[in-house]
């Protein structure tokens, strides 16, 4: 992953290094960095120039170094659109639904790439997230997380770097969207079921490399939530 370095300042050519991995979605939003130890070994430095490349690319809002010096990707498109667009959407049913027909748009166009570009690395996220979601609808969770991370995990696939990074930051509102659903949905028992088939058939045309299964996979997906959603308003 990481080269050698040649002349100029160390601490300047690592960031850039890493930042071009970034760019090229390499690295992707959430991505784990490899211990300082490897990272040093790997470029063939020493530590106080690679930390004082870390502290470069956290300032810039590109990383994140958690306690123990765990370092991750963050995304490129900052903070400021996450926290108020999920205070936004809250617990309101017609913010929920245009957050929908937002994701109809951008992810039956990611399931679609997904099917062409998906890696084996990729595929194999996919089944690990999905055995994840089954794990914690059998032990009658919301599988909130695993959903979420599911779904991110498509847009990943789609190899586009930029849209990588928007789905990244607009995860607390897609949290909070699939909160909402999933308190009302999990009434019926049998929605779990359905929605585990939906969230199988979406894995399966990925892997199957059919792109117009893919997309049509996400989009049934999507209108189901959305009438669920729905019949809570007409409920209220």
């Amino acid at each position: 992953m990481l080269t050698p370095l040649k002349h100029k300042r160390f601490s300047d050519q690592i960031a850039d290094q890493i930042f071009g991995l970034i760019k090229s979605g390499e690295l992707k939003p959430g991505d784990a960095l490899p211990s300082e130890r490897e990272m040093a070994e790997s470029l063939g430095v020493s530590h106080p120039p690679l930390r004082e490349a870390l502290k470069i690319l956290e300032t810039r809002g590109l990383i994140e170094i958690q306690p123990r010096r765990r370092v991750r990707v963050k995304s490129i498109m900052g903070v400021p659109l996450r926290d108020p667009l999920a205070q936004a959407i809250g617990d309101d049913l017609d913010m929920v639904i245009q957050l929908l027909q937002v994701r109809k748009i951008l992810e039956s166009w990611a399931a679609s790439k997904a099917a062409e570009l998906a890696t084996d690395e990729d595929i194999a996220r996919l089944e690990a997230v999905f055995e994840e979601l089954k794990d914690d609808f059998q032990r009658d969770h919301l599988g909130v997380d695993a959903d979420s991370k599911f779904h991110l995990a498509v847009y990943q696939a789609a190899r586009n770097t930029i849209l990588s990074h928007i789905v990244s930051t607009l995860f607390d509102s897609l949290w909070q969207g699939q909160r909402v659903i999933r308190e009302s949905m999990f009434k019926e028992h049998e929605n779990k079921q359905r929605l585990l088939r939906q969230h199988y058939a979406i894995l399966d045309a990925i892997r199957a490399r059919d792109p117009q299964k893919a997309r049509r996979a996400i989009i049934a997906h999507l209108d189901f939530a959305e009438r669920k959603i729905l019949e809570l308003a007409s409920s209220h």
